[in-house]
Parts: C-alpha cells; structure tokens; sequence
C-alpha cells in the first residue's frame, strides 16, 4: 500500500514536503520518514492512496522524477455498453520523453484496450 505523508519544518527545505512511501500501515509509514528527517519535522498529514496500483517501474537513479499516470481501459459489459475503469499508477523517469517511451512499453504488454489519460509530475520524494 502506498501512504503520501506531508511534512512541514524540514531542514534545508522550504514549505511543506510530500513523501510517498510503500508499507504495511500508517505506522511502518510514519517511521520510514522519522528515520529520514529525525523528529523535529512536524508530520502534517499520512494519507492511505489506497487506489494507487503498482508502480510501472522501480526507481533507477537519483536524477528520476516521480510521475503520476492514469490509464483507462475500457471494458465491454454484458449488455453490451462500456464502462471505463482509471487506474493510477507511479512510475519513474528522468524526464517526459522516457516517461512516454515506459508507459507504451507497459501498455503494449497485451494492454491494448488502455490508453493513457494523465500525466502529473510531482515534486514528491520516493522513500
């Protein structure tokens, strides 16, 4: 499960600072950033992203950014209509043009009734 925690006072950096994190709970989460930024930040929130699916890829390198995608798939009913399901998903990139490349690479797995929808690029720190 992925947990997105908002932190405010972190040393060296201005504002608030969004982490997202992989763990089993909202504790497991809360700890992963204590052992990152000690305990004088003041955690402003840890939010469950519950409908946040697997990421596309692993982080590589210190130089890739987190991008937030949506990918619909469009599904045949039984009566014959169709209902799109949006699925999002983290992935890794060093920029737009590689993100591009790794998201039709995972479409093109045997995907072929999903299109991408959206791209957001975050500012938010994978830990």
């Amino acid at each position: 499960m992925y947990y997105k925690i908002k932190v405010s006072n972190v040393p060296d950096k201005k504002g608030i600072v969004t982490y997202l994190t992989e763990a089993e709970n909202f504790g497991e989460a809360g700890y992963k950033i204590i052992q990152i930024i000690g305990t004088e930040p003041e955690v402003e929130e840890i939010k469950l992203m519950k409908n946040i699916k697997p990421a596309i890829n692993e982080k590589y390198s210190d130089k890739n950014k987190l991008y937030m995608i949506k990918i619909a798939e469009d599904i045949i009913q039984e009566d014959m209509s169709y209902k799109t399901v949006k699925y999002e998903l983290p992935v890794f990139a060093n920029d737009a043009i590689e993100l591009t490349d790794k998201v039709n690479d995972y479409i093109a797995q045997g995907l072929s009734n999903m299109r991408l929808t959206t791209i957001s690029e975050t500012k938010w720190i994978y830990v």
